[in-house]
């Protein structure tokens, strides 16, 4: 399944190592790893380009294997649509037995 970022952006939700405050990384040593990922050519920003260098647009940040992205949609709405990813996949899984448990009494 994939996590949407926003602006067209989306990752594959079993990549996703970590989904935090951005506020957390705009400064101190947050701020040294956001400096670092983008040296590394591994920070992306998938804010809209009008709204791409407001500080106060950027609102979560999300950690991958191989990139961290900018999002202007909080971490939390982010935490929220992943774990409905999997809710959804676990509901499968009941309907699933069940229909399995219903072949066999028949």
């Amino acid at each position: 399944m994939f996590l949407h970022l926003g602006n067209g952006m989306s990752v594959r939700t079993k990549d996703v190592i970590a989904i935090h405050d951005y506020t957390i990384f705009a400064k101190g040593a947050g701020s040294e790893f956001l400096a670092h990922e983008q040296a590394l050519g591994r920070l992306e920003n998938t804010l809209p380009l009008d709204i791409r260098n407001d500080e106060e647009a950027k609102k979560s940040l999300i950690i991958t294997d191989g990139k961290t992205y900018l999002s202007a949609i909080s971490p939390w709405t982010l935490k929220r649509r992943s774990q409905m990813v999997y809710d959804t996949m676990d509901m499968d899984k009941d309907v699933s037995v069940e229909e399995q448990s219903d072949y066999l009494m028949e």
